[in-house]
């Protein structure tokens, strides 16, 4: 079969560009799923160009920069028509506040480091690749060993937008784009609000669909922001993103690897990500009924929502990318939207 030939691309918010439903994430070709080669990570890249795929997105802290260089490795080869039809998207994480407090110097070092990575002459899509909030602070973005990067507030977004539109005209970036992990909803309300953002990543999953809703979600902790607050009434993230045309780059489809029939690792009783893979097993008999895995219902859910131009699922091999493929030219229909989101308003009522 021929995927190329099914795939659905979407409008990506006001930009001129159309994106695959779903895209490759960087994460896995940067080994952070577990060991792979790096023959079998542009392998891999190989296969989602192949079958249609024109979204990949990375960044330089998947594996210490081996993601982006395993995707320079593979486009060092296309021909220039070829990656033309690609849209490439890496992200600028300043790691510490002499970084943030330097930030064209800082930003100007990563994208070019970031193009010599890719092997490229421009990327697409820039994006902020850090929490967002109302004051500056520091986060952990890694355990071990443990990391910090600082929060960056309203005024620090901004600023980054406007050096972009430097790098714009120096033909190194097309578009610029926001993380929407763990992030304030007021100030990302109001970054959406300024237009000087594109596109927006947002966590969205089974576990979590507040995103999209006056809800709270399900382990809150592990599952970062839902981006909404009932007190602001701006309605929900996917509101603010069709009012002011952001497109809508979804994340997180399976949790981290949680939401599937059987996790691929050891995972203690007590561990956030074990509640969030019982929470998903709760939802077998809906993925039975439809003769699905619980991964593939968890993408397909994600994929049907019309407020989510692409989703990005994490993926470490081939069949994991062709089912996601599949997944996305699934012919199920809107019921199983219903009684994910039935299930979703009952597990929040009993919790």
């Amino acid at each position: 079969m021929n995927w190329r030939e099914i795939l659905k691309y979407n409008q990506l918010g006001q930009t001129e560009i159309k994106v695959s439903e779903v895209g490759l994430g960087g994460a896995g070709i940067g080994h952070a799923w577990g060991l792979t080669s790096d023959e079998e990570c542009q392998y891999l890249i190989n296969c989602a160009i192949d079958n249609g795929i024109n979204f990949y997105d990375t960044s330089p802290v998947y594996g210490n920069e081996k993601s982006e260089i395993n995707l320079g490795n593979v486009f060092k080869k296309l021909s220039s028509t070829r990656r033309e039809k690609l849209i490439i998207a890496t992200k600028i994480r300043f790691h510490n506040f002499e970084q943030l407090d330097k930030i064209e110097e800082s930003m100007r070092s990563s994208i070019d480091r970031s193009l010599s990575n890719l092997n490229l002459d421009y990327i697409d899509l820039i994006q902020i690749h850090h929490q967002v909030g109302n004051s500056r602070g520091e986060y952990k973005f890694r355990d071990n060993p443990p990391e910090f990067a600082p929060i960056m507030t309203y005024s620090d977004c901004i600023n980054f937008s406007e050096l972009i539109s430097r790098f714009r005209e120096e033909g190194k970036v097309r578009f610029t784009g926001l993380t929407g992990w763990n992030a304030d909803f007021s100030t990302i309300c109001n970054l959406l609000k300024s237009k000087n953002f594109d596109t927006i990543q947002v966590l969205y999953n089974v576990l979590n669909q507040s995103a999209g809703g006056k809800l709270p979600i399900l382990n809150e902790k592990d599952q970062g922001s839902g981006l909404n607050d009932n007190s602001l009434n701006e309605g929900s993230i996917f509101d603010l993103c069709q009012k002011y045309n952001v497109g809508v780059i979804g994340i997180r489809s399976h949790a981290a690897g949680a939401i599937v029939n059987q996790l691929d690792r050891t995972i203690h009783l007590k561990d956030s990500l074990y509640q969030m893979h019982k929470n998903a097993r709760e939802l077998d008999d809906v993925a039975k009924k439809y003769d699905l895995s619980l991964a593939e219902m968890a993408l397909i859910f994600c994929i049907k929502n019309p407020n989510i131009s692409i989703t990005v699922p994490g993926v470490k091999n081939r069949q994991e990318l062709l089912q996601s493929i599949k997944c996305a030219n699934s012919a199920i229909n809107d019921e199983i939207t219903i009684e994910i989101e039935e299930w979703y308003k009952r597990k929040i009522i009993q919790d």
